[in-house]
């Protein structure tokens, strides 16, 4: 009996030892952190275009579509008045007003649009 027990001894702490860490390392992978992930989209200035030619401004006074080419064409609507109709229905955030850059990019694409639409 004591041969048994004494062979039997060694084969029993073995496999306990490998069963723990295998059991810790399930408990540390269903105790992941959680992690908050804030992502900050903006429109392009070829998308905010592309939505005031669609009509997705008609309720802030920009008109869709071919009026809108007109408007851009006589001087009526501006880039401006974009980026503020999309500031207003909060697709973009009011610091794209006094960007400079993006509002030429907006003014930049319209004028695309308005060639195409010719």
């Amino acid at each position: 009996m004591k041969k048994l027990l004494l062979s039997l001894l060694p084969a029993l702490l073995l496999s306990t030892t490998a069963i723990v860490p295998a059991s810790q390392a399930a408990d540390d992978a269903m105790q992941m952190p959680s992690v908050e992930v804030k992502m900050k989209v903006t429109l392009t200035p070829f998308n905010l275009a592309y939505l005031a030619h669609q009509g997705f401004f008609k309720e802030q006074g920009i008109p869709d579509s071919s009026d809108l080419m007109k408007g851009f064409n006589d001087g009526s609507i501006t880039a401006a008045q974009v980026v503020k109709a999309a500031v207003d229905s909060n697709r973009l955030p009011s610091a794209f007003l006094k960007n400079d850059s993006y509002i030429a990019a907006v003014n930049n694409q319209l004028f695309s649009l308005a060639l195409s639409a010719r």
